[in-house]
């Protein structure tokens, strides 16, 4: 039994870059804009729109409208839906699977929810 119950967690637990990436298209980012080359999601605060629910352990692929694989990848993470006492997201929660003309796939490899702003240049 208790063998049974090790594996179902660690089946649970599972790194979730090799999960199903969970599909946003940019009609899920009501606030998001394109000018000069850079894409942002949402704008910093203040803002109309709140930040997008990122979950724990899970990976994500990001419509975006750049037509071209970004040079840069940036995304802030906090633990407010408006952006305030946000930080630049690095390591375990911002990890980038893959970019191409049209997505990014990122994944957040930890066991925190946050919500998150991205920018692409």
């Amino acid at each position: 039994m208790l063998a049974l119950l090790l594996g179902a967690a660690a089946t649970a637990c599972g790194d979730a870059s090799t999960r199903e990436a969970v599909d946003v298209p940019l009609s899920e980012l009501p606030c998001q804009s394109l000018e000069e080359g850079i894409w942002e999601s949402v704008p910093f605060p203040p803002s109309p729109c709140e930040w997008f629910d990122y979950q724990a352990q899970t990976t994500y692929r990001f419509e975006h409208p750049l037509g071209r694989v970004p040079r840069i990848i940036d995304g802030y993470i906090g633990f407010s839906a408006d952006g305030t006492g946000a930080t630049r997201a690095s390591g375990d929660p911002f990890l980038i699977q893959d970019a191409t003309d049209t997505t990014i796939t990122i994944t957040s490899a930890q066991n925190q929810d946050f919500f998150l702003r991205l920018a692409l240049q």
